[in-house]
């Protein structure tokens, strides 16, 4: 359970024990944690990704399902966006709940997490066995200057340094 205070969240298990603080998030994103948003689209779905997540040897944390805030996506998640992207983006995550998920799992846990929910933006193109492609949308919507935007059901790091980022976006997010 997320608990919102002064110093940072901490994660608590059923027994109310504190299994990690805020400081292993800010300070040691080295330690195995990372952070995935299941998206508006696939929300429905949030049970189903959470034990395609857990079946995969990763460790579920934490949930917590949440309305992000429009500013929020715009100006903390999706910042660097381009235009006409972006404007989709809120869109997408303005169709309702998202499920913040906090995953252990070790040294190699980014190319895991990027293995089980696929490597591309594109659902279409990623593994036929990832979340992307299994409740992600295989058309994309037309943004502009020959871009599309793909709903594809989840949002993770792609790097360590966007791992940190992640995480700490995570621990500044709103959650009371």
């Amino acid at each position: 359970m997320y608990l919102n205070n002064m110093e940072g969240p901490k994660f608590e298990n059923q027994n109310s024990e504190v299994i990690i603080e805020s400081s292993d998030i800010i300070f040691n994103p080295e330690s195995g944690l990372a952070m995935v948003v299941i998206k508006p689209d696939a929300f429905k779905n949030k049970d189903q990704i959470i034990r395609r997540i857990e079946n995969s040897g990763l460790y579920v944390v934490s949930t917590k399902t949440r309305k992000l805030s429009e500013s929020f996506v715009a100006n903390v998640m999706y910042k660097d966006l381009p235009t006409g992207i972006k404007g989709e983006t809120i869109k997408h995550f303005n169709d309702g709940p998202s499920e913040i998920v906090l995953v252990r799992g070790g040294e190699d846990i980014i190319q895991n997490i990027i293995s089980l929910t696929g490597e591309k933006t594109n659902p279409h193109e990623c593994s036929r066995d990832s979340i992307r492609y299994i409740f992600g949308e295989h058309f994309g919507r037309e943004v502009g200057d020959d871009k599309k935007y793909f709903r594809n059901a989840i949002h993770r790091a792609k790097d360590t340094n966007e791992q940190k980022d992640d995480l700490e976006k995570f621990r500044d997010i709103s959650l009371s």
